[in-house]
């Protein structure tokens, strides 16, 4: 006997294959797409900063100890320590390593070192830092080392003795001076920036005056004291003198600090108004706006005020010779 299949039956089969088939592929789809997604994610990726490719000296710096009794010692040495460790971390080549880590006793000269404590775990550093600072009287010692502790043959790097008054600014100066020479050796020659002064306008005195501050905000102090308007501090590239705009009895001139006197000297009065000192690149020579001949225009000089010559001939006000 032979059945005979209806054509409706016939085509159920068919469409079922053909439907499971179908959602077979759009599975293999949808998971051929997730991990083709998930392989993007892992190596499409961008990493940007500074110093990329570049492997960061793994730089330990040990808390400098007292070499003596005198009582101002505590202090002096904290400030030390603390501005030292400041300006290594600041300057973003090194590694620096956590304090938590050192060994409890911190050398003080080269004869306390154990170099496995600090060149194997948990430590692990490539180079030390570490010394000594003491007070006799009022003033104050501090005697410096880097030494590269994987090199136990020949690991002294840098050896400085510094001396200076026994007051915190001074220690403070005698930190960033050690910090560059660090920052100078191990940073391929480039110089730091710790020793940098800035020199800025603040008027909490009551009258506008010029001040400076270490590069890191601290030690600020005021340089003029005019009891009047001081404004457009600039460095000489020698770093000896600072020349500004101030409100003087004669009107605004342009004046002349000399930071290795420690006061303002002398400086020839142009007539009008006088703005805006920029110094040459050499320090020879120094710009700025002077409205000596009606519209302000700019002029220069020598570095000792003579020779004035005028640059600009233009209509209108040029300021700003910067």
């Amino acid at each position: 006997m032979i059945f005979k299949a209806s054509p409706a039956a016939l085509r159920r089969p068919v469409k079922k294959f053909v439907s499971s088939r179908l959602a077979l592929c759009v599975l293999l789809a949808v998971l051929s797409a997730s991990f083709t997604s998930s392989a993007f994610a892992q190596e499409d990726w961008i990493k940007t900063g500074t110093g990329l490719g570049v492997e960061k000296i793994r730089l330990a710096a040990a808390d400098f100890k007292a070499s003596n009794a005198d009582p101002k010692n505590a202090d002096l040495v904290k400030t030390f320590n603390d501005t030292l460790w400041n300006d290594l971390d600041n300057a973003g080549i090194f590694d620096m390593v956590s304090k938590s880590f050192y060994p409890l006793q911190a050398p003080g000269q080269p004869s306390d070192i154990k170099f496995g404590d600090w060149s194997g775990n948990p430590v692990n550093a490539s180079m030390l830092a570490f010394g000594s600072l003491g007070a006799v009287g009022n003033s104050a010692t501090v005697t410096g080392w880097l030494y590269d502790v994987k090199n136990t043959n020949s690991p002294q790097v840098l050896g400085k003795q510094y001396q200076d008054a026994a007051t915190s600014d001074a220690v403070r100066v005698i930190a960033h001076k050690f910090a560059d020479e660090i920052i100078f050796r191990l940073g391929g020659g480039i110089p730091g920036i710790a020793e940098t002064k800035i020199y800025f306008v603040s008027s909490r005195t009551g009258h506008k005056e010029i001040w400076s501050m270490d590069y890191d905000g601290a030690n600020q102090h005021q340089v003029t004291h005019l009891g009047s308007v001081a404004l457009s501090p600039r460095i000489s590239p020698d770093g000896s003198r600072i020349a500004f705009s101030a409100l003087t009895k004669n009107g605004w001139d342009i004046m002349m600090y000399s930071l290795d006197l420690n006061r303002t000297v002398a400086f020839p009065h142009f007539g009008a108004t006088n703005l805006s000192p920029a110094w040459s690149p050499d320090g020879l020579k120094l710009a700025f706006s002077s409205s000596r001949t009606g519209d302000p225009e700019i002029y220069a000089v020598d570095a000792s005020g003579g020779n004035l010559r005028r640059l600009t001939e233009a209509k209108g006000p040029d300021v700003s010779p910067v």
